[in-house]
């Protein structure tokens, strides 16, 4: 018994595209092990920003005592209050830090504490407002409305400043 196999010109076609496509994933794979910097997991999240030292050190220049930075807050993603009926809002995405004495490690202690309370306060604050209302709002004075709320919640000091690393509006 013989088959006959006759093969048009348009599956000939198709054939090649498949198995072109084929080498160029097979040849794309090998290179991917080939390569040290395909490692599973690696950089699916980037560490939150810091202050630089740089940032530091002009913030200690002139100062008597000497400032720490605390960023344990991390990045912080919240939706402002609706415009009108059909808006939801706008997500802000914040990433904080705050300038307390640098020798008070018992108020370091609080602070990291009282992370989710202060991260609370963040939320709760841009969730009050609408995006038009914020951005009227002076930077300087969204921070010196919400340093006041989160001094409020700590009892072994106060925060000296507060300072935004990313403060974005995504729409």
């Amino acid at each position: 018994m013989k088959f006959k196999f006759k093969l048009s010109k348009s599956d000939i076609i198709l054939y090649s595209i498949i198995a072109a496509l084929v080498l160029v994933i097979l040849f794309g794979t090998l290179i991917g092990f080939a390569s040290k910097k395909a490692a599973p997991g690696k950089n699916l999240r980037d560490s939150d920003p810091a202050p630089t030292v740089r940032e530091i050190e002009n913030l200690n220049k002139g100062s008597e005592s000497k400032i720490a930075a605390y960023t344990g807050l991390g990045t912080i993603r919240c939706i402002t209050a609706p415009q009108d009926e059909e808006d939801i809002g706008t997500v802000v995405v914040i990433t904080p830090w705050l300038s307390y004495p640098e020798d008070d490690t018992i108020f370091f202690e609080e602070l990291a504490r009282k992370r989710l309370i202060i991260s609370g306060i963040f939320t709760n604050y841009f969730s009050s407002y609408t995006k038009n209302e914020l951005l009227s709002r002076t930077e300087d004075k969204i921070k010196e409305e919400l340093q006041d709320k989160i001094n409020e919640q700590l009892s072994l000091g106060k925060i000296l400043q507060i300072y935004f690393t990313d403060y974005i509006f995504l729409e």
